[in-house]
């Protein structure tokens, strides 16, 4: 994007040792501890080997937002954001990451394959017992609410444990189809891209706002929703 300036990741020493760990890993290790087939998990194994040993001196990379394919993402559709819009996200929007951490929008980062659930053990933990509680800490550290618009695997890992550890607000978006409400995941994932790109536009900066959401036919439930989750259907 022209005219947007890269800026560095917070968490530059924790995804080095995880890369380096990435970079020992042979493919057939990939295969396995990712659960993917030899193609994927040969692909998997390059973007390892071609990962800068230091991203911090490193030339190149992307802006985060800019940098990830899945649904969520197209549907922020961050490459036709203005950089005013760029500005105010890079202060409210945050990616949780299993290599980098948390990661605002601008922030500078380079072509992996790792997520939450991957079998791989730095020091024989876990990726989220890796990286702990510090991503909660510094996302709820200003104590204002936050708006979760991350699957389960990723939420998992800033989720507040207790109440004194910070209030997280999820968006539910359920179809209705009969006598249900369900939760079908490809339009669950295309509305939680599309609600991030009109918080963003729309500078929203409080959860009561959020229930003027109507895109693609979605309309905020009051009797459905609670303190803690906003529910929306269709």
């Amino acid at each position: 994007m022209q005219g947007l300036s890269l800026t560095e990741p917070d968490y530059s020493r924790q995804t080095a040792e995880l890369s380096a760990l990435l970079r020992a890993m042979s493919p057939w290790q990939f295969e396995s501890a990712m659960q993917l087939n030899p193609d994927l998990a040969l692909k998997a194994f390059g973007l390892s080997q071609d990962f800068p040993e230091d991203i911090v001196s490193a030339r190149g990379g992307s802006a985060a937002a800019l940098s990830y394919y899945g649904l969520a993402y197209q549907h922020l559709d961050a490459a036709t954001l203005s950089l005013e819009d760029f500005a105010f996200a890079q202060d409210h929007l945050r990616i949780v990451s299993a290599l980098y951490g948390l990661l605002r929008p601008a922030d500078r980062i380079f072509p992996y394959r790792l997520e939450f659930q991957c079998r791989v053990k730095p020091g024989g933990k876990s990726l989220y017992a890796f990286w702990g509680g510090r991503l909660r800490e510094d996302l709820f550290r200003l104590g204002e609410p936050v708006i979760n618009l991350a699957s389960g695997e990723y939420s998992k890992a800033v989720r507040p444990k207790h109440s004194g550890q910070g209030t997280m607000i999820t968006c539910e978006f359920k179809t209705r189809r009969g006598q249900k409400l369900i939760t079908l995941p490809t339009e669950a994932k295309m509305a939680r891209g599309r609600m991030a790109r009109f918080i963003v536009q729309n500078r929203l900066d409080s959860p009561e706002r959020l229930t003027s959401f109507d895109w693609g036919g979605w309309t905020f439930q009051p009797g459905l929703s609670s303190g803690d989750t906003l529910v929306f259907i269709r």
